[in-house]
């Protein structure tokens, strides 16, 4: 069971890798068209954009903005973007992981031939997701989506992780922390 978790988190990574230099390679180089300009100046000086506004976006990214110094500062939240996608597929794939978990259980014994399946179709899944056409688009540019879409595959990757424990004390934190995750996101998107 012990390198079945190892092997699951270093896949888990590879995801972030791959998804994370491949957005990074893909990245707008300033400011794209529409609302990415408006956020890119909100978050670089701190104001509000449009209604209803994305406070917690906009934090987290002046945040990142002055962790990952540039001239340009849309280049900076562009970035951004792109690393919360990155995040987002290595959810992805942890999720897909326990869904087909689900579906056929691991068992020990088997070799990594008995679990090989499982880890092809998180890394099959996570992969699509990432070269989908409207991933990336909102990958690559400082909008709103990347972080909404992190908060959404995070409940779902919580949600998960809660119903395989639900029936052992302390299960209750994670519906706190779902709720909690919940309530975040509508700083981000209100999705």
């Amino acid at each position: 069971m012990n390198s079945y978790r190892t092997i699951n988190r270093a896949l888990a990574g590879v995801a972030f890798l791959v998804t994370f230099i491949t957005y990074a390679m893909t990245l707008q180089p300033s400011v794209p068209f529409w609302d990415c300009g408006e956020f890119s100046a909100a978050a670089t000086w701190q104001q509000v954009p449009h209604p209803p506004g994305a406070p917690l976006w906009l934090i987290i990214g002046r945040v990142f903005q002055l962790l990952i110094p540039s001239n340009d500062p849309g280049w900076s939240l562009n970035l951004f973007s792109a690393f919360c996608s990155a995040v987002t597929a290595g959810l992805v794939y942890l999720i897909v992981v326990q869904a087909i978990e689900r579906w056929k259980p691991f068992r020990e014994g088997g070799g990594i031939a008995s679990y090989l399946g499982t880890f092809g179709g998180g890394l099959i899944g996570t992969l699509a997701f990432t070269f989908s056409d409207t991933q990336w688009f909102n990958s690559v540019e400082s909008e709103v989506y990347a972080g909404g879409t992190t908060l959404i595959a995070l409940l779902m990757w919580l949600i998960m992780v809660w119903d395989s424990k639900h029936d052992k004390p302390g299960h209750e934190r994670y519906l706190l922390l779902i709720a909690y995750v919940c309530w975040l996101a509508i700083g981000i998107h209100l999705l």
